[in-house]
């Protein structure tokens, strides 16, 4: 008898022993909870987890709306993948200690529905937004008390560390919740790891090119009637949405007005910053939204391309007066006559832009998420 169990017990030894082993070989995972997934901007995060042993997991908690969605426009894909959210959604409930980085627009009621799953978990929250004091901001719909203590309970007590994406969110978030300045790290967006290198094309003079959505909100109206009445600059946009038919319009009638729809290549996208002397971005605020980073801003720089934006919680931390330029809405105009008048693209600003970019690549920004990783 005693013979037998020892012989049990020698084997479940090895057992375990080979069972630990895997364990250790096997990566630790790191989970995205986001509204949508956004794996660019987490380009980073992928590179600091890597470094450090762990895989980047993209999971989404709009689950029945996109189970809904995906019925209703036949797009199984997106239907079927709501399982493997439902089964993560499951998870949560039946282990403790996953670390969550949790992609949520501040004051979502949807956050009283996740805490409860998320509790036993090490929870890290990611934002771009910059108002934190509660003035603005995109979910402005069922902000009842309860929600709002939910929040601050979350920011406060549930959250491990907080990343934010420019300094302004920081310090927003610092003066308006109990938080330790040292709980909250600035993390910016990054470059596509294929920005890292510039291509050579030949600048055309008093070139500028638009990329992103077309809609109100990015200003495209006003890019329109100004090119239109100014032939001696060429304005290229890349980009698809509601007024892409308006755009082509204007294209057709305007031969300084190059409309190319949708890019989706890396290459392709820095060949046409590298062609330009110019970057536009002519956000316009709502009462939702305001432009709060810009990808296409750090992406545009890495070509030598100078940024023109609107003067925005994110455009104004990323763009020097030394390489770009920064307006007031509604002084658009004034200030794309005044480079026409008096050209500024130098090959100097153009190296600075390029110099700054580098700030953004993944390299530097992963060291902003060593906190998750402690």
């Amino acid at each position: 008898m005693n013979n037998r169990r020892f012989t049990i017990e020698r084997l479940d030894d090895g057992k375990v022993k080979k069972l630990f082993d895997l364990c250790q070989s096997m990566p630790k995972t790191i989970y995205v909870l986001h509204k949508n997934g956004a794996p660019s901007h987490y380009y980073a995060l992928e590179h600091l987890a890597s470094k450090n042993g762990y895989t980047v997991a993209y999971r989404e908690f709009s689950i029945f709306s996109k189970w809904y969605k995906g019925i209703v426009k036949g797009k199984w894909k997106l239907f079927s993948k709501q399982f493997t959210n439902a089964g993560f959604m499951l998870s949560l409930l039946l282990s403790k200690n996953k670390k969550v980085v949790v992609g949520i627009a501040p004051f979502d009621p949807k956050l009283k529905s996740l805490l409860p799953l998320l509790k036993k978990q090490q929870i890290y929250y990611h934002t771009s937004w910059t108002y934190w004091d509660g003035s603005f901001h995109p979910k402005r719909k069922k902000n009842t008390p309860q929600v709002m203590k939910a929040w601050g309970s979350f920011l406060e007590n549930h959250c491990k560390h907080i990343f934010a994406v420019n300094q302004q969110g920081k310090s927003q978030l610092v003066a308006n919740y109990n938080l330790e300045d040292s709980k909250v790290s600035v993390v910016h967006h990054s470059l596509h790891p294929d920005f890292t290198n510039k291509v050579v094309e030949e600048r055309r003079k008093n070139s500028f090119v638009y990329v992103g959505r077309l809609t109100s909100d990015k200003g495209i109206q006003e890019l329109l009637a100004f090119f239109s009445e100014n032939p001696s600059a060429s304005l290229t946009i890349i980009g698809d949405g509601k007024m892409a038919s308006q755009v082509t319009v204007y294209s057709e009638k305007h031969p300084n007005i190059i409309f190319k729809g949708y890019v989706s290549g890396k290459e392709a996208l820095k060949k046409e910053f590298a062609s330009h002397q110019y970057m536009l971005l002519n956000s316009k605020k709502t009462s939702k939204w305001e432009e709060l980073f810009g990808i296409i801003i750090i992406e545009a720089m890495s070509q030598g391309t100078l940024p023109i934006a609107s003067n925005h919680s994110g455009p104004k931390e990323i763009i020097d007066e030394s390489f770009g330029f920064l307006f007031e809405e509604g002084k658009l105009k004034h200030t794309l006559a005044s480079l026409l008048e008096s050209p500024t693209f130098t090959e100097e600003k153009s190296e600075k832009a390029i110099v700054a970019s580098q700030s953004y690549t993944i390299e530097n920004v992963s060291k902003h998420w060593q906190a998750i990783v402690r």
